[in-house]
């Protein structure tokens, strides 16, 4: 996956709207996108990318590359632990999850845009919640 490939490209296009930018880790010609992640325990990564969101930036990722290239590649995850025994894996993205993802990404550009014209930003917390305890 590593063999042949593209370290760090930059790809600039509008997307949604706007100028974006991207910098992929490894562009691959026929395995897409390899993101490297580095975790603490590989057991919880799984996790980890759920909350760091990372479907939603690869999602992002590849979807400013369609729009540069012209097809939709895979993606994949390796990640990397940061200490001893460096246990790596590899994680291949499915097309669905990327889709949600996108539209996940699309809605938030759509908020940005939004935003932006009316001058205002609602953090999305300014009313009292309930808080409850278990």
């Amino acid at each position: 996956m590593l063999l042949y490939g593209r370290a760090e490209g930059v790809m600039r296009t509008d997307y949604c709207g706007l100028p974006c930018q991207i910098r992929l880790d490894w562009l691959h010609p026929h395995r897409g996108i390899v993101d490297l992640k580095t975790c603490d325990d590989l057991t919880w990564f799984e996790a980890d990318a759920r909350r760091y969101r990372y479907m939603n930036q690869l999602a992002f990722y590849q979807a400013v590359l369609a729009k540069v290239i012209g097809i939709q590649v895979p993606v994949h995850i390796v990640a990397i632990e940061k200490k001893e025994p460096y246990r790596c894996g590899v994680w291949r993205l499915t097309p669905v999850s990327l889709a949600i993802a996108q539209v996940s990404n699309q809605a938030a550009i759509e908020r940005l845009m939004a935003c932006r014209q009316i001058d205002h930003w609602p953090t999305g917390y300014e009313d009292i919640r309930m808080l409850e305890g278990s």
